[in-house]
């Protein structure tokens, strides 16, 4: 079976591809020729920008500061979400659009017009916002300003106007947020105010049902007020009420012994002094009476009987107890009186401190619906003076937008002594090498390059050669060396060993002799034959 032989591409040497491009040198400096003069007409032509620079200083409120220092960030946290705060301002249509004019309006003399929403979004992408030194965004008070434009002087500008219009604006955008505060604020202190007045007028009212005892009350509910006068007075009845009930003890028992000294005139003399503290006219009858006695037994001692001494003192003695007896029943009676007298007292006495009691018991009760109120009023007052607290500080923001600035320039835009971007001489080596790249990667698609090796000629030769039906007988010898020679070949076109080629061989009219054939190139498989050598 005959099938068309083909030949494996095989790897080009530098001196391939050095020869084929002498070859094919009118090609090759044609492409890069034409790169070349393109890339020189983009390089004469082409627009380079210049990057004007402005460095800018943030500090934070000085009345919304938390810290001991004022204008410093409590954290950077607090300082990054003010810094892209500035960016999406710096980017607002608004900005752009009043810095656009403003430049405009600075190199005419007439009124700018209000610019395109396509030059707007060109100076937006021209514009942005750097930390300083690489370092990472939001971690630094310092950050840079940059706009981007063809014309120095005028990125210069742009850069210095943007700065002013974002300060600006930042200070509108801080009033209107105050005077939203402002606003806000005023229904809180409206809603407040209306609170504690009720609140206050409840209180105002609970305190006139109280009456009198409010100084009590207010004792009462104070941790410190120390004792009240009610409950002082409490005490002193308390402390009559018990010496009222010893002397009418006392009085009751010394009506006793005076009601049994009138048919026992002994028994007054052996009374104890202390009940007759309540009668002292007796408690002196009693004394001259035991001085008589002992007067009319001294003198019997020292005298007869019938001695007028004697009988004068003996008169004595019974003078005295005659003049005792008859104040017995003046005392008896006036005791009686003054037994009366404490026991109304003594009544008195229980039913003023019955009534103070109930009156503590009763402002006792009023204490807790007291003491919620009084802290409900404290609360509206407290919620009321925070209310006004906030409010001026507000007020301070207010006023502190209008005058002071969050964001400080410092030093003068500049924009450095080169624009940016790839230089005209960079832009031509690019464009030339890129030329010469192509014209290689073009040469090497479009043309079939023939490798230089001696193998090719060799193998040429052995695909041109007729085939033949019948061949060469050929010694052993001649089969090792036709197989050794096959093994070079499948070397050289880099062939796996079991799919270079295919060796048919055939059985001569000699027994046990076989021939080489054909050499097909691309065969699927290989074999042996039973005397010869095949791969």
């Amino acid at each position: 079976m005959n099938e068309k032989p083909t030949i494996a591409t095989t790897p080009l040497t530098p001196q391939d591809c050095w020869k084929l491009s002498l070859e094919h040198r009118r090609t090759l400096v044609l492409i890069t020729g034409t790169c070349f003069v393109v890339s020189l007409l983009y390089a004469l032509f082409m627009t380079r920008e210049w990057e004007a620079t402005q460095g800018l200083v943030v500090r934070d409120e000085a009345s919304a500061s938390s810290v001991k220092q004022p204008g410093k960030f409590a954290d950077l946290y607090e300082m990054r979400t003010f810094q892209e705060t500035i960016l999406e301002v710096a980017k607002s249509r608004q900005v752009l659009s009043a810095t656009l004019k403003a430049v405009a309006a600075n190199g005419s003399s007439r009124t700018s017009e209000e610019p395109s929403a396509e030059a707007i979004e060109k100076l937006r992408k021209r514009m942005s916002m750097l930390p300083p030194n690489g370092a990472e965004f939001g971690k630094t008070e310092v950050f840079y300003l940059a706009v981007k434009d063809p014309n120095r002087q005028r990125a210069i500008q742009l850069v210095e106007e943007l700065c002013s219009q974002l300060s600006a604006r930042l200070g509108q955008l801080r009033t209107e947020r105050s005077q939203g505060l402002i606003s806000e604020i005023n229904k809180q202190v409206e809603l407040a105010s209306q609170n504690h007045e009720q609140e206050n007028a409840r209180l105002i009212t609970f305190e006139s049902e109280v009456g009198a005892d409010l100084g009590e009350l207010r004792l009462l509910h104070s941790a410190s007020g120390g004792q009240s006068d009610l409950r002082q007075q409490v005490v002193e009845m308390e402390q009559e009420t018990r010496l009222n009930e010893a002397r009418l003890r006392q009085a009751e028992e010394l009506l006793v012994v005076l009601k049994a000294a009138q048919g026992d005139p002994a028994q007054l003399i052996a009374m104890p002094s202390s009940l007759l503290s309540f009668q002292p006219t007796l408690q002196r009858l009693k004394d001259g009476l035991v001085d008589a006695q002992l007067q009319a037994s001294r003198l019997s001692g020292m005298r007869t009987a019938d001695h007028p001494h004697v009988q004068a003192a003996e008169e004595s003695v019974v003078s005295i107890r005659e003049d005792l007896h008859s104040e017995l029943d003046v005392a008896i009676e006036g005791l009686e009186i003054e037994i009366d007298l404490s026991r109304n007292r003594q009544d008195v006495l229980h039913k003023q401190l019955a009534d103070l009691q109930v009156r503590l018991s009763h402002l006792a009760e009023l204490r807790a619906e007291y003491s919620s109120r009084v802290a409900t009023v404290e609360n509206s007052r407290a919620t009321l003076s925070q209310v006004h607290k906030q409010l001026s500080e507000v007020r301070a923001e207010q006023v502190a937008a209008q005058s002071a600035l969050l964001v400080t320039p410092f030093d003068k835009a500049d924009t450095g002594p080169y624009p940016v971007g790839i230089g005209r001489a960079t832009v031509l080596g690019i464009g030339t090498l890129g030329g010469f790249v192509l014209g290689i990667g073009w040469l090497f698609l479009t043309v079939n390059p023939t490798p230089s090796r001696p193998v090719a000629e060799e193998t040429e030769n052995l695909l041109a050669a007729p085939q033949q039906k019948r061949y060469l007988r050929r010694t052993p010898s001649e089969k090792v060396q036709a197989a050794i020679a096959a093994t070079k070949l499948s070397a050289q076109l880099a062939k796996p060993h079991r799919s270079w080629c295919d060796l048919d061989c055939f059985e001569s009219q000699a027994s046990g002799e076989n021939y080489v054939t054909r050499l097909q190139i691309e065969a699927p498989t290989s074999y042996s034959t039973s005397t010869g050598i095949c791969s």
